[in-house]
């Protein structure tokens, strides 16, 4: 009995043997696929970058615009970065930063990220401690291509807001990508643009304390884009044409002196070779400027003594600008402003964005052509904008004796800032409902053309209407075409070609405004609809079903 049912077992004995056997096989094999591929697809994220950045704001990637700029660079670049890579990533913030680098040396064969711990290796700060000039520590990150160098630090990725006596500072935004970009952009141009700002008269800011950040945005929109600038007192010092190859005057409050129109206008024709560009912004905070008002009209462009503002509310855009030196906000109504140059809207990367005009004068073309000079306008306001007359007060003499601009005192500096509010006061009994409308112009451009020796040379000057447009609650947002319009356009003038402009990375939370009669809706939606509607569909079913 006992041998039978041994001999019964043995058929089911070695089925069982060979099926096991085999699916252990194919358990190995299965599990050698999945460490393979694990294996190359861990090679493929290192190498290629193929990871999937699922957060909003792509904390942890890089633009395509930066992709395909950084693609065609020919020259090798170097981000050394002087802190333990394995640190950075043990920091929720700063591993934004590892995977940002990472996306730079993945999409390009000339940029290559380093990280040093420069406590074990001190070498790598004295290579490049030369070419700074500066102190180098722990934290910087140094972008270099050949003697070309550009420093920056981790924290300087970060829009921190200062810690205030009540609470600690917060991190706002992350703004890695902009500033490795436009380091990126400055070190691998060897010949870069450069920039006069005529900021300075006699020593003192030469626009209004409102247009404070406005100004500053839009040298941090030329740096970031790869111009050298340098502010310059057009007072004190000459524009000369050896060292600069664009000057801007960002809106004087104060009209200039002959002397000082004398030199820009040297500088434009630059011995007979022109090749010189100059940029002129003007504003609603300005007094009366007859010397600027006849410099520009040589060049065929008027600067009109009133604001354009908008009469149809679907062509208006509620935004805030910046005021004053506190970076208060004041809330404006913007005419939209469209393109009316095809030439400058190419470059640009999204046409469909709107372009504002927030407190901008209207400019006048006072001729198409005339010999060697032409005119041409690039934003319009729709033809349902009309001109609100303002106010303008004459222009202030400015004292040129230190002494006596020592000895002013409160009362004096009081005073001025009264007449500074007086400007912007608009004209008395302005009827806006019977204003003529049309299309105003609120950037515009003139160009001067000789030809010498069979070579075409040319001046270009461009005039905008009002200082805001650069505003920095403007081009710090992606929602706005005016930061990338404006470099698109001075690019254009110069001759330039590549431009990049890269919305921070915002990590405050979005919060969604909610009126007393939604809150009650959804209230109502939640606790009773909802439920009622689920019990009723209980119910059906349970009655169909019985019924069956």
């Amino acid at each position: 009995m006992n041998n039978e049912s041994q001999k019964e077992r043995k058929p089911f004995n070695k089925r069982k043997l060979k099926y096991g056997t085999a699916a252990t096989v194919i358990t190995v094999f299965v599990i050698a696929v999945i460490v393979f591929i694990n294996l190359i697809a861990g090679i493929l994220t290192e190498k290629k970058g193929l990871k999937i950045d699922l957060t909003s704001e792509k904390y942890f990637d890089i633009s395509q615009d930066t992709i395909d700029y950084i693609k065609n660079i020919d020259s090798d670049v170097t981000i050394e970065v002087f802190s333990k890579k394995e640190d950075l990533e043990n920091n929720n913030y700063y591993k934004m930063v590892v995977e940002t680098l990472a996306k730079y040396e993945q999409n390009s064969d000339h940029i290559t990220v380093n990280y040093y711990d420069i406590t074990q290796n001190p070498d790598v700060v004295n290579k490049y401690s030369a070419s700074y000039g500066g102190e180098l520590s722990k934290g910087n990150i140094v972008i270099a291509c050949g003697d070309r160098v550009k420093v920056t630090s981790l924290d300087g990725l970060f829009n921190i807001e200062s810690a205030s006596a009540y609470s600690a500072g917060s991190i706002k935004s992350y703004k890695g990508e902009q500033e490795i970009t436009s380091a990126v952009m400055n070190v691998t141009n060897a010949d870069p643009i450069s920039v006069a700002i005529i900021a300075k008269y006699n020593g003192e800011s030469i626009y209004h304390a409102d247009l404070g950040y406005a100004m500053n945005s839009l040298v941090s929109l030329l740096h970031k884009n790869g111009y050298e600038y340098t502010v310059v007192d057009i007072l004190t010092e000459e524009l000369s044409d050896e060292d600069y190859d664009m000057a801007i005057l960002p809106a004087p409050v104060n009209d200039l002196t002959a002397d000082s129109i004398d030199k820009i206008e040297d500088f434009l024709y630059n011995d007979g070779k022109l090749d010189k560009n100059f940029v002129y912004i003007a504003d609603i905070l300005q007094r009366k400027t007859p010397n600027i008002d006849d410099f520009l009209e040589v060049w065929g462009l008027k600067v009109g003594g009133n604001q354009v503002i908008e009469s149809e509310s679907d062509k208006i855009q509620q935004i805030n600008i910046a005021r004053n030196t506190y970076g208060m906000a004041q809330q404006v109504k913007a005419p939209v402003a469209q393109i009316s140059d095809e030439e400058y809207s190419e470059g640009l990367s999204n046409t469909k964005l709107p372009i504002v005009a927030p407190a901008s004068r209207n400019i006048e073309l006072l001729f198409d052509t005339n010999v060697d000079r032409t005119t041409k306008a690039i934003l319009k306001t729709s033809s349902s904008s009309i001109l609100y007359p303002l106010n303008m007060q004459e222009t202030e003499e400015v004292s040129l004796d230190a002494d006596a601009d020592a000895a002013s005192d409160e009362d004096e500096e009081a005073e001025e800032e009264t007449e500074a509010e007086e400007e912007t006061q608009p004209a008395t009994e302005f009827d806006a409902e019977n204003a003529e409308r049309g299309e105003n112009v609120v950037m515009a451009a003139a160009e001067k053309t000789a030809n010498t020796n069979g070579s075409e040379h040319k001046n270009v000057v461009l005039a905008v209407g009002g200082a805001s447009f650069t505003d920095p609650c403007i081009t710090g947002v992606s929602t706005y075409n005016n930061a990338e319009f404006m470099i698109n356009a001075i690019n254009k003038i110069c001759g330039k070609e590549n431009s990049i402009i890269i919305a921070e990375k915002n990590f405050e939370s979005t919060a969604i405004d909610v009126t007393d009669s939604q809150l009650t809706f959804i209230m109502w939606l939640t606790v009773l609809i909802i439920p009622f509607v689920v019990v009723v569909c209980g119910v059906v079913v349970y009655v169909m079903r019985r019924n069956k």
